[in-house]
């Protein structure tokens, strides 16, 4: 980190969190009474009516449409610990499908590379939505337990979007280490989003990273590019949501918004330890 306050910029790909994340930081570092080691601090990117229209549809558990999302251009918000040491937390104005082409294409919109430059990133992965490494093999013995003839098998063309997470997510970080965003050492906090939806496997996140990430686990562990990384497991939600388009009205969601406090539906997994503290791996980017 260098003398002046940090800057953290938050990327993932697509249907990652990011917005849902953004949501769930604004309503908690200005939520009364809320404990958090970060508290809000202004806002010096993006506009407060469309953040509280985030976080309002956040509160009552509706997902956030790409419709709510449009126009939101960059956000870029301050938070500032106990000892008055500051963050400047920025939400690119990019989707996860931008962040897939970049490494599809080896392509970067210079707009961005002040954003993708910062002093730290923060990485999210949606635990749920993994997609693991399809080997022809076990394609191959698949069709033929199905009684499916080798030659009637279907064959599929493969196209960078096939590519498995791990895959994606290494080549991401690589370039962001490379040519014009190099930079030097960096901190990297990796968030393991929905992890409501993956914690039934009993795994911690490091264990999640191990098993169903082992190429970005080799990656970070042999320290190839200057991370300082750490990984955390993250449910910015705390169960699923209602989709409000399809009118969908779920015992699940009704029992998070019956919560005293929106926030206690937050979980943030720091190995064996849980808290609703989602400032928590902001705060280990500080140094």
């Amino acid at each position: 980190m260098n003398n002046r306050d940090p800057d953290v910029s938050i990327i993932g790909l697509p249907e990652s969190g990011k917005t849902t994340l953004l949501a769930a930081i604004w309503h908690m570092v200005r939520e009364p009474g809320s404990i958090t080691a970060l508290k809000f601090n202004g806002l010096s990117q993006g506009n407060y009516e469309h953040l509280n229209a985030l976080a309002k549809r956040w509160r009552a558990g509706k997902k956030q449409q790409r419709t709510q999302t449009d126009g939101l251009k960059v956000v870029s918000m301050n938070l500032r610990n106990s000892t008055g040491d500051s963050l400047e937390v920025s939400f690119p104005d990019m989707p996860g499908e931008d962040f897939s082409r970049m490494w599809e294409k080896r392509e970067l919109d210079q707009s961005m590379c002040g954003m993708l430059s910062a002093d730290a990133i923060v990485l999210l992965i949606n635990g749920d939505t993994i997609k693991f490494p399809a080997w022809i093999v076990e394609q191959m013995e698949v069709a033929k337990g199905a009684g499916i003839p080798p030659e009637q098998a279907e064959v599929v063309e493969w196209s960078a979007e096939l590519a498995p997470t791990q895959v994606k997510v290494v080549e991401l970080l690589q370039f962001l280490m490379s040519g014009t965003l190099s930079i030097g050492p960096r901190r990297l906090a990796l968030l393991i989003s929905a992890w409501d939806q993956v914690e039934g496997d009993g795994l911690d996140p490091a264990e999640v990273l191990e098993v169903k990430l082992p190429l970005l686990n080799q990656y970070l562990r042999s320290a190839r590019d200057p991370w300082t990384w750490r990984i955390w497991g993250l449910s910015a939600q705390g169960g699923e949501y209602e989709d409000q388009d399809k009118g969908e009205q779920l015992e699940v969601t009704a029992a998070l918004r019956d919560l005293d406090r929106p926030s206690d539906r937050i979980k943030v997994i720091d190995g064996k330890n849980v808290s609703s503290d989602i400032t928590q791996p902001l705060n280990w980017l500080m140094g």
